[in-house]
């Protein structure tokens, strides 16, 4: 027999053979549906490495000519486990015991093994050498120098390992204990062959070795497959920008916080898995087989003994509860809390962005539910705003929920001493009070106080200069901003200028002052007042009416009516205004009397001039509608008489003769007012008067009322009017509604002054139009 050497062969065709020879020798005599599939971990020169009921088989192997055919001739199987082997040349170990055959590079026989039962066995409880970190550039243009890992060895020491997918892993999620499949210990660094080409590892040990992703890993390990997936950092660390060429990179200076090493399928720093290792029996650990506590639990406890064996040594294993053991392994072996300032997170995940932390997110979560509570709280608006502003920047230290509690009722107890029950004190006011929420509404109180005879507090509030050092703080009364009190002027102004708040105070006086002036609303029983959009001409058409309806007899046809002819009125809405002045003279002076005039004089100022507007229409007798004078001998309603009985009798048949346009029927209506200059208001009053007789006559029988007006400079003429919602005789059209007068601040401040030109100017502007619309409405007498 001769041996012949072994011819070259196709790679693929060798591995066939050779796996069809193992799988002929173990299936020997076996049925078909009893035959066991070989897979074959492993092939060199003259030995083969299957995989079988979960151990590794070494076989070794040769090509022997038999009978013109080349036939595989098979040794013994010698289980076999994977090693670790340096790529550097090392020491020679001490000369060991003669083995049963040697060790390829990438596996190792087992020690103390028994031929007949398969001497080399995979570690009971799956561990894994794994690579964490190799140094040098990642994947994620994060650069990693040798130093860095060295001192960052006791870091990742029991670090967690999660599976999670990549998305997770770069968002910072997927940190749950359902995910929590193990840890990393006997971490170490292992020096390259060039600087920067290190690698720190470790051994993964599994909490539950049959787990579903344990299981996948060390079968990727047993198959060579472990490019599949791979382990990627969760980490916090000092960074600083590094160039390499035309790339910039972030250079990691120092880990500052190792949250988890993460099982993912893209790792971006060169973590993977190397091999499988037996691992070493931890005699503090119960074995799971003679023990009820489940292997989760026992690594948890393997993990705190190795982070903190004082810690440890507390424990009772027996009777630790589930929840309590997982918050202790979480506060021993890393608990969720923000990263150090100045210190940057690395996820080493492929990704575009650098992602939010989970810390990260929670501080923003915890940042929305204060500022909630804050909205909430019952609190000044300023103080609301001072603790929003606490809020943004602050950590998540201080917004947990007790943490936020005790901030707004220290904002409430700070209020407090300067409050008593919601009461603000102003020195001005002595021992009294102006109840308010906040300093703003305080000081619009104080001023509309100093302006109002009827405020409860007038009395304590007689200086305008002490209102204006109440609100600014400018004591010296400068009017220039660096002299204020900046927090005062902000608490006490808000968002708007001295000019707008005195001139918002102004104007709440003005308006009570000119509501109050009653003397001038004669003019509203004489008119019907409507709004007006704009400043365009108004048109007011009045049709006249139809005459009587004829009678249809039976069978015939309705004729048509005459339609009626219109007439119409015209107005436009007009401004009329001026302007006042505060100035600094007057507040430094303190012209009290001066100062609290000018509401008064701008209100009455505006009702007057409206009055006389509407009265005017009567004394003037201007042209209307027609082309010809509201009172016209053709309108008949135009007489020379002084004011008696009997001449108010003839004005008030005048009016009831008046007919209507188009149809001439009679309206039929009689005044009701009897308009008069203040010299003929006692002669008008006199007219309704009973005097010696009992009886009252026609005159003193009717209910006129009697409007006196007092700029009329003629003592003899007086007219008669209508109620105009029985005949309207004079429109009033007030622009947008506002029949009141309105204030605003003339002029803008100069930059750091709250004054233009040591004055603050307001302006009052009040905008209305009016017209005749009816003549039949009126009667007068211009007496000679």
């Amino acid at each position: 027999m001769r041996e012949a050497a072994a011819p070259e062969r196709d790679f693929r065709q060798l591995i066939d053979v050779v796996r069809a020879a193992i799988s002929e020798q173990i299936n020997n005599g076996r049925l078909p549906e009893q035959r066991r599939y070989v897979s074959l971990s492993a092939i060199y020169s003259d030995r083969a490495v299957i995989e079988l009921d979960g151990k590794h088989f070494q076989y070794s192997y040769s090509f022997k000519h038999i009978a013109g055919t080349d036939q595989v001739v098979l040794g013994a199987p010698i289980e076999v486990v994977e090693q670790y082997v340096p790529t550097v040349p090392v020491a020679a170990p001490a000369p060991v015991p003669a083995a049963p055959t040697a060790v390829a590079a990438a596996v190792r026989e087992a020690l103390g093994g028994d031929a007949d039962h398969g001497a080399f066995r995979e570690a009971a409880d799956g561990s894994i050498e794994v690579t964490l970190i190799r140094s040098g550039r990642s994947g994620n243009r994060n650069y990693y120098p040798d130093a860095t890992l060295r001192e960052a060895v006791s870091m990742f020491e029991g670090v967690r390992v999660f599976t999670k997918s990549d998305a997770e892993h770069i968002a910072g999620k997927g940190k749950d204990v359902r995910n929590l499949i193990g840890g990393i210990y006997s971490v170490r660094f292992v020096e390259g062959k060039a600087p920067d080409t290190g690698a720190l590892v470790g051994t993964f040990k599994a909490l539950d070795p049959t787990d579903k992703a344990v299981t996948k890993m060390t079968e990727a390990v047993k198959r060579g497959m472990q490019s599949l997936l791979g382990l990627s950092i969760d980490a916090d660390a000092r960074t600083k920008q590094r160039k390499a060429g035309a790339e910039t990179l972030r250079e990691a200076v120092k880990f500052t916080k190792v949250h988890s090493v993460d099982l993912i399928v893209e790792p971006g720093a060169g973590g993977g898995l190397d091999r499988l290792t037996e691992a070493a029996a931890d005699p503090s650990i119960p074995n799971p087989k003679e023990e009820a506590m489940p292997l989760w639990k026992q690594r948890m406890l393997e993990a705190i003994k190795a982070k903190d064996p004082a810690k440890h040594a507390t424990i009772n294993a027996e009777t630790i509860g589930d929840d309590e053991l997982v918050n202790l392994h979480e506060a021993v072996c890393g608990s969720l809390v923000p990263a150090a300032p100045g210190a940057t997170r690395v996820t080493e995940a492929q990704g575009d962005n650098t992602p939010l932390t989970r810390a990260d997110l929670e501080v923003f979560t915890l940042r929305s539910a204060a500022r909630d509570r804050i909205n909430a709280a019952k609190l000044p608006q300023a103080a609301k705003d001072r603790l929003q502003a606490q809020v943004a920047i602050a950590g998540a230290d201080r917004l947990t929920e007790a943490a936020v509690g005790d901030l707004i009722k220290a904002e409430g107890d700070y209020i407090a001493r300067m409050t008593e029950s919601g009461a603000v004190r102003v020195p001005m006011f002595g021992n009294g009070a102006i109840v308010v929420g906040d300093r703003s509404l305080t000081m619009k109180d104080m001023l509309d106080a100093f302006w109002d005879p009827a405020h409860k507090d007038h009395g304590r509030v007689q200086s305008f200069k002490e209102c204006y050092i109440e609100m600014t703080g400018d004591r010296l009364v400068t009017g220039r901003l660096r002299e204020c009190d900046q927090s005062r002027l902000v608490e006490s102004l808000g968002s708007t200028s001295l000019g707008e708040v005195l001139g918002d105070s102004v104007t709440r006086r003005m308006l009570a002052e000119y509501r109050a002036a009653v003397d001038f609303d004669g003019w509203r029983q004489l008119v019907n007042v409507v709004p007006v959009n704009d400043f365009r001409m108004q048109h007011r058409t009045r049709w006249g009416g139809y005459g009587d309806l004829p009678t249809v007899a039976e069978g015939a046809d309705y004729q048509p009516l005459t339609s009626p002819s219109d007439e119409e009125a015209t107005y436009k809405a007009g401004k009329k205004g001026g302007t006042e002045d505060i100035t600094l003279e007057m507040i430094k002076n303190d012209d009290v009397g001066l100062i609290r005039r000018i509401p008064t004089k701008l209100s009455r100022a505006a009702k007057r001039t409206l009055a006389k507007f509407v009265f005017d229409f009567l004394r003037s007798n201007a042209v209307i509608y027609d082309t010809k004078a509201l009172f016209h001998v053709d309108h008949a309603n135009l007489f020379t008489a002084a004011l008696s009985k009997a001449e108010l009798a003839v004005h008030r048949l005048a009016m009831l003769k008046q007919t209507e346009l188009t149809s001439d029927d009679r309206i039929g209506i009689a005044p009701t007012r009897l308009v008069v200059p203040a010299d003929l208001q006692e002669a008008a009053v006199d007219l309704f008067k009973l005097s010696t007789n009992n009886e009252k006559t026609f005159i003193q029988s009717l209910t006129m009322n009697i409007i006196p007006v007092w700029y009329w400079t003629d003592a003899n003429d007086w007219c008669t009017a209508a109620d105009p919602a029985d005949i309207p005789g004079i429109e009033m059209g007030f622009l947008d509604g506002r029949e009141e007068p309105e204030l605003f601040v003339q002029d803008t401040p100069n930059v750091g002054s709250m004054f233009a030109a040591d004055k603050l100017t307001y302006k009052i502007r009040h905008i209305y139009g009016g017209a005749v619309t009816d003549f039949r409405a009126f009667t007068k007498a211009v007496v000679a």
